[in-house]
């Protein structure tokens, strides 16, 4: 399934596509996607913590980079293919990104593909070729000369479905993310490793193995995820109903964690929110 938007301005060349991957892929890949975009006309755009892998290729130049640090000032660079881990807190990136292609992995679905931990992929960016090797780079330089998008889309899809190792979720892992997708204020890590018929130990260890960060952050994270969902096509909100809707504490609590998976206090994500509901339009 591929989707196309376009600007109203009909020179402007902004095109986005994104490929829903067929079963048994759809369990662990959420879509494929291409990109073609303007200069947005500011600088920098910050991403919120996400408990998602993604897969990112630069089709302009042979480069990836992200921004860390007190006011995102710290640039990283790394090769122009590479993975983006779960995240706990928030980085940022140029917000001119004019010719992108990339892979959204469902919640725990990159381990099918990279085997390993998925720990390792924690709060960090890694370029492809570590991983991969030559590989990486080969199949960087065919997505670049592919002469259309879904050619691109088709090189990157046949790519990623060598490299898939048939493998499921443990049960445990399985029935957690359920779980957890269901009611992320609601559930505790024990009660789902009850549910799981494991240890609270035995479903950390395989829980993060699997998805990348503990099932505890997850849940804080997921929780965040669906604050922003409400907030962000959102006209006004009642904060105090934001709160005790999705189980904080208080108001302070609510603060501190938006703060930290977003870089921004509530109030302030509500008022520089910009068209896609994890980037945020960072101010000079």
């Amino acid at each position: 399934m591929a989707a196309e938007m376009r600007p109203h301005a009909a020179h402007a060349p902004m095109i986005y596509k994104a490929f829903a991957p067929p079963a048994p892929f759809d369990a662990f890949i959420e879509n494929v996607w291409y990109w073609r975009g303007l200069d947005p006309g500011h600088a920098k755009d910050t991403i919120m913590a996400s408990g998602r892998l993604g897969l990112m290729i630069n089709l302009d130049r042979d480069e990836l980079s992200w921004y860390g640090g007190e006011g995102y000032a710290t640039r990283s660079v790394l090769s122009g293919i590479g993975l983006c881990g779960t995240h706990a807190h928030s980085f940022a990136i140029d917000a001119h990104q004019p010719h992108m292609l990339g892979v959204q992995f469902k919640p725990g679905g990159a381990f099918a593909f990279f085997g390993g931990s998925a720990r390792e992929f924690e709060n960090v960016h890694i370029s492809l070729g570590d991983i991969w090797g030559a590989d990486a780079e080969r199949l960087h330089q065919r997505v670049v000369q592919a002469p259309a998008p879904k050619d691109k889309i088709a090189i990157l899809f046949r790519a990623m479905a060598q490299r898939f190792g048939e493998c499921a979720h443990h049960p445990a892992v399985a029935l957690t993310l359920k779980l957890f997708a269901r009611a992320p204020h609601r559930i505790s890590v024990k009660a789902a490793a009850r549910d799981a018929e494991v240890s609270q130990k035995t479903l950390i260890r395989l829980f993060a193995e699997e998805v990348g960060m503990t099932p505890k952050t997850y849940l804080r994270v997921a929780r965040f995820q669906r604050v922003l969902s409400g907030l962000h096509a959102a006209s006004g909100v009642d904060w105090m109903e934001v709160v005790e809707r999705h189980g904080y504490y208080d108001q302070p609590h609510f603060i501190r964690e938006f703060k930290q998976f977003s870089g921004f206090t509530p109030g302030e994500y509500f008022r520089l929110r910009g068209p896609h509901i994890q980037h945020v339009p960072l101010e000079a």
